[in-house]
């Protein structure tokens, strides 16, 4: 009986209050409870695990969708068939951990210790893996498309039959890598900065396939509902995420335009290409979340990137020219040879980004523009790196 009240749902709760008391008694007494529980479904989904030591946990088949489990330990836990999709895992230590069958979608594994994990067909689509450890990991028949690998050490990792389609491994370490029959597209960056060719398929055994581009910048409601392509869309952003599902009592906190916000994630390439198209179209991603995103030389000249969250996001090479980053969080993002010459950048966070080389030539900042190094904006700095200084109002 206790046991099974151990486990009662508290549905008003992101996650199971009562389980979530019972992780904190120990990994001991939890696994002994999940034993005794039988089957009894595990729901921890948002639970704040930062820092847990979770050493040989089961959280097998459990729902921990959103879960923070920074800096925690979860070597050699059981999280096979487990959802974590949403979950954060950054520079957490899951050294040997078995993820088979998992749903990763969308997670934060950014500095992971993965090294011998089991991923084995595990879906990690759209996930941030960058600068991890994942040597010697299993890997086999995991879907890892849109997924960003970069700096990842991959050396004697199992990769065969896994889904690359789109990933992003430049400057991945795959010394001994296994990619048989991995498939891999023209979308996909491999090690050396370059798109995924046939002659780079042929010369690791993995198998090249060639992905048509995806669909228009006006067509991407297609999938929504045939019946819009043929309705002029509502020009007023809540309108339009209120048409697309968005809740009316949220919509008004989401300012931005939700087709460009999608192609942008989507698809840096295509992005580009749009904007070349469509040189006239406003760009409006006010308050869009694209944190720890990957958005390496994306041409956002002239956007409207007020208020919008940016941080840790990757905007090397990027175009930010005359771009409105008012109130933007910018913090730890990767500036480097940026060009932000004109951006107003009033009220801007920039604490930690790394700003080399970045153009800040007649960008406009004020007393409320926090610097990389933590400072407010001054005149001084304004002079000496040619930008505008003004009075705050």
């Amino acid at each position: 009986m206790c046991c099974a009240l151990m486990f009662f749902s508290v549905p008003s709760l992101g996650y199971d209050r009562l389980q979530f008391e019972t992780l904190q008694k120990g990994v001991e007494e939890w696994n002994r409870v999940r034993a005794e529980s039988g089957q009894e479904p595990v729901d921890l989904s948002e639970a704040v695990l930062k820092g847990k030591n979770l050493n040989g946990v089961n959280f097998r088949g459990a729902v921990l969708r959103g879960a923070d489990f920074e800096s925690s330990n979860l070597s050699n836990a059981c999280l096979d068939g487990a959802d974590l999709t949403g979950a954060r895992l950054f520079q957490t230590c899951a050294a040997g951990a078995s993820f088979r069958d998992a749903l990763c979608k969308d997670a934060l594994m950014e500095e992971a210790l993965c090294s011998d994990a089991d991923f084995r067909n595990a879906v990690l689509d759209g996930s941030v893996i960058k600068q991890a450890d994942f040597s010697e990991s299993i890997l086999n028949g995991a879907s890892l498309r849109d997924v960003d690998l970069r700096s990842t050490d991959l050396r004697h990792a199992d990769l065969s039959n896994a889904d690359l389609s789109g990933a992003y491994l430049w400057k991945a370490d795959i010394s001994f890598a296994g990619f048989d029959n991995t498939v891999i597209s023209n979308r996909t960056v491999v090690e050396s900065g370059s798109n995924g060719t046939p002659q780079w398929a042929e010369k690791h055994h993995a198998r090249y396939v060639h992905e048509e581009p995806a669909v228009s910048f006006q067509e991407l409601s297609i999938d929504r509902s045939r019946t819009l392509l043929d309705k002029e869309l509502p020009v007023n952003t809540v309108a339009q995420k209120i048409l697309f599902g968005q809740r009316l009592d949220k919509a008004d906190e989401l300012s931005y335009d939700v087709f460009q916000f999608k192609l942008l994630k989507k698809n840096i390439t295509e992005w580009n290409s749009m904007r070349q198209a469509q040189p006239e179209t406003p760009i409006r991603l006010s308050s869009a979340d694209l944190s720890r995103k990957v958005l390496d030389s994306a041409d956002l000249h002239d956007a409207d990137l007020s208020r919008a969250l940016l941080k840790g996001t990757d905007l090397v090479d990027a175009d930010l020219r005359g771009a409105d980053l008012s109130g933007c969080n910018l913090r730890q993002a990767d500036l480097t040879h940026a060009d932000l010459s004109g951006a107003d950048l009033r009220g801007a966070y920039l604490w930690r980004a790394n700003c080399s080389w970045t153009v800040f030539a007649n960008a406009i900042v004020d007393a409320s523009t926090i610097l990389d190094t933590g400072r407010h904006a001054t005149a001084g700095w304004a002079e000496m790196n040619g930008a505008v200084y003004r009075e705050s109002n």
